[in-house]
């Protein structure tokens, strides 16, 4: 019998010291079925693919979580948008993008005197992904 190889990211997930909720957007993203509007879109749903927070471009996850005006306001409060631009300087997708941050090793996560950036990610992109769904659902936020 052949062995399975599991992917260190979900072992990653889910030792994050953060809220479950967190970590089941996170686990979306990176299988891909986080509902943003390019992927429904693609599956014929009647939605137009432009970013409803910015309205500059098409939202993929790249763009929701990293490239959207709002979530690059995000990471530069944070002081994260170095490593940000780093994740996404190749040509990856956004899940691809999410994943490198997530693994990247201690050592070059700790970054302000903080030991839990890869914490603080996980909750910018939730809430990057919670701010997007109020604003869908014309909600305050």
């Amino acid at each position: 019998m052949g062995r399975t190889t599991v992917n260190p990211i979900w072992s990653k997930i889910w030792k994050l010291a953060c809220p479950a909720k967190v970590k089941k957007i996170i686990w979306r993203t990176l299988h891909g079925t986080l509902p943003c509007r390019v992927t429904l879109a693609n599956k014929h749903t009647k939605v137009s693919p432009i970013c409803p927070t910015c309205s500059e471009g098409l939202e993929d996850t790249k763009h929701m979580l990293f490239r959207c005006s709002k979530a690059k306001e995000v990471w530069k409060m944070l002081g994260l948008d170095d490593i940000i631009d780093k994740a996404c300087e190749v040509d990856r997708a956004g899940e691809a993008a999410l994943e490198y941050l997530l693994l990247l090793p201690d050592q070059e996560l700790w970054l302000m005197g903080y030991k839990n950036v890869r914490e603080m990610i996980a909750v910018s992109a939730w809430y990057l992904w919670w701010e997007r769904r109020k604003l869908m659902h014309k909600e305050k936020t």
